[in-house]
């Protein structure tokens, strides 16, 4: 963190602007489907496609607009996750397209897609390049004691306090312009509210400079929902989506159903592995909490050796001696959770959400951490946000920042942000991040 000046005029908060302008970006980017749709009819004119190719063009503005939808939905979302989040989500628009077509019953060309596809994807790229890559955000701070504040609520994330440029405003406001050119002010809710200062606030509340609680600037910067927040308390009623949780669950059924043969034999085959690698049965169980702190029973393939299941719970560790050799292996490729689908059609699971916690565990973490039942408000997931940016935690420590994640998917939960963890998860089951 430093302190320098400052770069341009900020009327709304960070997100709400970075909203706008991607929403201005999208409708602009509008041109670039007139434009592939110029280029389809003159090649059609040439006689080197068929009428159907530039008809096919016309009709990609409907996944082009699903995609602008979704990063208008992702503005929120931290700095560094803004180039991932928009490569992501613009694929997954364009691949639904053949599918949109099929219930359709409409014919359509494989290669009229792919160049609508490349012109989004450029031109989205194009403006994340312009707007989006390496911003730094410029605040302001009235209360010595926000630098220190905002560097403990990072933790362990320091490396990200290059994404922020703060300014010194303890001996005063600056004139009315310099308000205007930073991003917004930090807030310490727990400084002492003297008469001078709250005027300072009143003066830039009428000039409409944003201002932030030291909780919303980390979240800002993080991806975490700072415990001990004002807003923690409101998290009941941000959890509220009936709308989606049937779209979701709808989902849900579907793609497992979708892959069944796939992770089937590949469960099988998986545990037919474990039980030759050592003595034990194929399947481990464990009641997990979930959704509404109701209690289910989870079920995975065993990648430890059978021990009695009156043993107290206790968390994995690195390079823990009780696992085998197969459980390393399918521990590290997430193949271990592969029994999880069938929970998931049950219900009790969602594809993605928060991980479910040992019972035990759950009730000890809710009496030291009031915020910790929050992260029931939604259907327990085999893959959630705290996996893809934390990993395993195996101490309280890590979990109270696991329960930072967690509560940042239920304040923001959404298909925007499902889409990021679906991509990350991939890449981390691939590289083998987390595994315990």
């Amino acid at each position: 963190m430093t302190s320098s000046g400052t770069p341009r005029p900020a009327t709304a908060s960070v997100p709400t602007r970075r909203g706008n302008v991607l929403l201005w970006w999208s409708l602009l980017g509008l041109l670039t489907q007139a434009v592939g749709y110029a280029v389809a009819d003159r090649m059609q004119d040439a006689g080197w496609v068929t009428p159907l190719f530039p008809s096919t063009v016309l009709w990609c503005t409907v996944p082009y607009l699903l995609a602008a939808r979704w990063l208008y939905q992702g503005s929120y979302l931290p700095p560094l996750e803004q180039g991932g989040f928009l490569l992501v989500v613009t694929t997954v628009a364009f691949l639904l397209a053949p599918l949109g077509f099929a219930l359709l019953q409409e014919p359509y060309s494989r290669g009229a897609v792919l160049l609508a596809y490349v012109l989004a994807l450029a031109w989205l790229l194009c403006g994340h390049g312009l707007w989006g890559r390496r911003r730094t955000m410029h605040l302001a701070y009235l209360d010595a004691g926000t630098p220190l504040a905002l560097r403990q609520m990072l933790r362990p994330q320091e490396q990200r306090d290059g994404q922020l440029d703060l300014v010194c405003w303890t001996d005063g406001l600056p004139p009315p312009a310099q308000r205007m050119a930073v991003d917004g002010v930090v807030i310490d809710r727990l400084a002492d509210e003297d008469l001078q200062r709250l005027q300072w606030i009143s003066e830039l509340k009428l000039q409409r400079v944003p201002l932030y609680s030291t909780e919303a600037a980390a979240e800002m910067l993080s991806g975490r929902k700072i415990t001990g927040s004002l807003g923690e308390q409101n998290l009941w009623q941000l959890a509220s989506h009936p709308a989606y949780d049937i779209a979701k669950r709808m989902l849900d059924v579907g793609l497992t159903l979708a892959t069944l043969p796939l992770w089937v034999p590949l469960c099988l085959g998986t545990g037919l592995a474990v039980k030759l690698d050592s003595p034990g049965p194929m399947l481990y169980s464990q009641a997990r909490m979930g959704r509404h702190g109701r209690t289910f029973r989870i079920w995975k393939l065993r990648s430890m050796r059978h021990q009695p299941a009156d043993r107290a719970a206790q968390f994995a560790r690195q390079q823990d001696d009780r696992v085998t050799r197969v459980g390393r292996f399918i521990r590290r490729t997430r193949l271990d959770e592969l029994p999880q689908l069938w929970n998931v059609l049950l219900g009790d699971m969602s594809l993605i959400g928060p991980r479910p916690e040992q019972v035990q565990f759950a009730q000890d973490f809710a009496a030291a951490m009031p915020a910790y039942p929050y992260r029931h408000l939604v259907r327990p997931g085999l893959t959630g946000w705290a996996q893809v940016q934390q990993g395993y935690a195996d101490s309280a420590e890590q979990t109270a920042i696991k329960l930072s994640y967690d509560l940042y998917y239920v304040a923001h939960y959404s298909m925007a942000l499902d889409l990021l963890i679906g991509y990350k998860t991939v890449r981390t089951v691939l590289t083998g991040f987390g595994a315990r």
